[in-house]
């Protein structure tokens, strides 16, 4: 039987969580904690529950996307709005039938009843062919790769940000590469089956700092003396804005590895329906409050449209928080296919240490290119994200769907 490779399984032990988690100050205690959490709802025997799974969807997905997508917004017009609501709509509908996919496999090959390694290939094989496996999981690598570079870069520009007054000559690069350094050691950890603190860490930071922000919005427009300001916008910069929203759903990849470690994998679609509400109450409030309130001043970042004070200070905190967590989340995912390739030992050595470094190092090399990290957003949306998002997860189904066998139950398109 192989070992599951997913994102909710980043380290190898519990005590490695707490030694990520604690380096970083953003959780105290947390051997206490995973006493308290393994006797709590979020977990159920040996997996994840409906609403641990969840838990990660919301905290893998949210973040990036709340602090590009009202730029995103504004170029794309009042109709950006009606768009958000749409790709959320159309993602959660693509991650429910993966989550079908799942149970049709299960149904047919009893093999896939354990833990499986890189579901979502193993969906695409037995759908479509051995082809359709390896561009899969080479836009699963591009799309976890993109992502990671994105959260180093928003991370480094809101550390730049907040301490811009004290250390006014530390460049957007510097920070950067301060952050690439400083993550790199964690990365060298394993992978455990349990990673629930960081999916419970992300979601919670997250939601502190989106209240936060969106307070702050809500101020803003109350001191606002004149409207605000709204010129009409070329195609290219409604595709761009198209790409960026696209990837603020973009959570697909990841999909099929969490429902993998579930307990009851039949209750994934109640996971996937509860993360998008938790989603689009995060995203849309703010994207339409900074669309009325700043309308075309409205940054590329939200957090540096904002008027500074305690709330906007503390908001930056949490989403560095967020963004480091989850880089923890969706990275580990590429390393260890890396790592499969090479045939690196799943046990902690000098191999994994030299192979996740070089990632880091490339991942350096891609940021420093291509700093402006709406660019990347608009790319990975555009390309990989539609395909493991929006297209692939319903072709998949109608595939499994269509193909029959008198040993299976009849499974319809609808």
């Amino acid at each position: 039987m192989e070992v599951t490779s997913s994102p909710t399984g980043i380290l190898q032990s519990r005590s490695s969580v707490g030694s990520i988690l604690s380096s970083y100050g953003s959780i105290g205690s947390t051997s206490i904690l995973s006493e308290e959490i393994a006797g709590s709802p979020f977990r159920k025997k040996n997996g994840l529950s409906v609403l641990s799974a969840a838990i990660f969807i919301v905290g893998e997905m949210a973040g990036s996307g709340v602090l590009a997508l009202p730029r995103a917004v504004v170029d794309s017009g009042w109709i950006g709005l009606i768009l958000v609501i749409v790709f959320c709509v159309n993602s959660c509908y693509g991650g429910t039938r993966l989550g079908i996919c799942w149970e049709i496999l299960e149904e047919r090959y009893p093999e896939y009843k354990g833990s499986t390694r890189n579901p979502y290939p193993t969906i695409a094989e037995r759908a479509v062919g051995q082809w359709c496996r390896k561009l899969v999981s080479a836009c699963i690598q591009i799309t976890l790769f993109g992502a990671g570079v994105v959260y180093l870069l928003l991370a480094s520009q809101i550390f730049q940000e907040l301490l811009k007054h004290f250390l006014p000559k530390v460049t957007f690069c510097s920070w950067f590469l301060l952050f690439a350094a400083l993550i790199t050691p964690p990365m060298w950890l394993g992978s455990p089956k349990d990673f629930l603190l960081v999916g419970v860490g992300a979601i919670l930071s997250t939601a502190i700092a989106c209240t936060l922000i969106f307070v702050q919005i809500v101020k803003d427009g109350i001191n606002k003396t004149e409207p605000a300001p709204h010129i009409p916008h070329n195609f290219k910069d409604f595709f761009l804005s198209f790409g960026v929203i696209l990837f603020a759903f973009g959570g697909a990849s990841t999909f099929p590895t969490i429902q993998n470690d579930m307990t009851n994998r039949k209750k994934f679609t109640k996971s996937v329906y509860a993360a998008f509400v938790v989603i689009l109450v995060l995203y849309l409030p703010i994207a339409v409050g900074a669309y009325f309130v700043y309308g075309e001043h409205t940054n590329a970042n939200i957090i540096l449209s904002l008027n500074g004070g305690i709330m906007i200070t503390l908001a930056n905190v949490f989403l560095v928080i967020h963004l480091v967590l989850a880089f923890l989340i969706v990275i580990n995912p590429v390393a260890q296919e890396i790592e499969n390739i090479f045939d690196v030992p799943h046990e902690f050595g000098f191999l994994r240490c030299i192979v996740r470094t070089c990632m880091v190092l490339l991942m350096v090399m891609v940021g420093e290119s291509v700093p402006q990290f709406s660019k990347i957003l608009a790319l990975v949306g555009g390309s990989t994200i539609t395909l493991l998002t929006f297209v692939l997860p319903n072709y998949f189904y109608m595939k499994l769907c269509s193909q029959e066998s008198p040993d299976w139950v009849k499974r319809y398109k609808y």
